[in-house]
């Protein structure tokens, strides 16, 4: 028997022995999502939930995300969730006390028409409301900060302090370790089998047992879809990995 024989075998029973009969939620998926939404719950006092996971964490779609963190987007709600991720990362790795390369570097988006332009407009009023400010550049401006920048088919351009970038894992793993702090449970290599409907609550059934919650999140990433099947759910998402 190999070694990682045997470090498989005792990893399937130390999952067997943490899963519990029961739990609020079960939230299905150990990414940066699932773990976001097992801290958030946590954090709003919901410490009876357990995140199951069938690798390690951060192994499916999450590890191999670019990181990239902007404030723009023409979307209300878009921003207002945008907003206050990067607001959160700013002070999440002394919240938790979890070191995090997360770097606000600031960008510059260009306008090589005039209608990119209103767009830009358009956003910076949207972000002035919900406290989020962009700044319009004029080729001199941008120039001024990139000195080369070719600026002879551009109309100006926009300036978002706040975009950034965030090492993806890091991030997944700081809210894991915020929400097991809070009370709530991680179980990797615990991938989920079926989910059945059993009166009002939810019989979720892995190899390693099964449990039963109120509520259950599906939040599998690039399997989303398999998962959504087991619910009788087309979830609409396509896998390009």
């Amino acid at each position: 028997m190999t070694q990682a024989t045997v470090t498989s075998k005792e990893t399937k029973l130390q999952a067997s022995a943490n899963l519990p009969a029961t739990a609020r939620v079960v939230v299905i998926g150990g990414g940066a999502v699932g773990c976001s939404v097992l801290y958030h719950l946590a954090e709003m006092g919901w410490s009876d939930c357990v995140l199951l996971e069938k690798n390690e964490l951060t192994s499916g779609s999450t590890w191999h995300a670019a990181g990239n963190c902007p404030n723009y987007v023409g979307s209300w709600t878009m921003m207002k969730i945008q907003s206050y991720s990067t607001a959160l990362y700013r002070k999440l790795g002394d919240l938790v006390d979890y070191p995090m390369n997360y770097h606000v570097t600031g960008a510059i988006r260009l306008a090589h028409s005039r209608q990119r332009m209103e767009e830009f407009r358009h956003v910076q009023a949207m972000g002035r409301h919900m406290g989020v400010e962009f700044e319009e550049m004029s080729n001199a401006d941008m120039q001024a900060i990139y000195p080369f920048l070719e600026t002879h088919d551009l109309y100006g351009g926009q300036w978002d302090p706040l975009d950034g970038d965030i090492d993806p894992a890091q991030l997944t793993q700081a809210l894991a370790k915020g929400a097991r702090d809070m009370g709530a449970k991680i179980i990797r290599f615990c991938p989920v089998t079926g989910v059945e409907r059993i009166n009002d609550e939810w019989k979720i059934t892995t190899p390693n047992g099964e449990i039963r919650a109120e509520y259950v999140v599906n939040a599998a990433g690039y399997r989303a879809g398999e998962l959504g099947k087991m619910f009788g759910r087309d979830v609409p998402c396509v896998s390009l990995a």
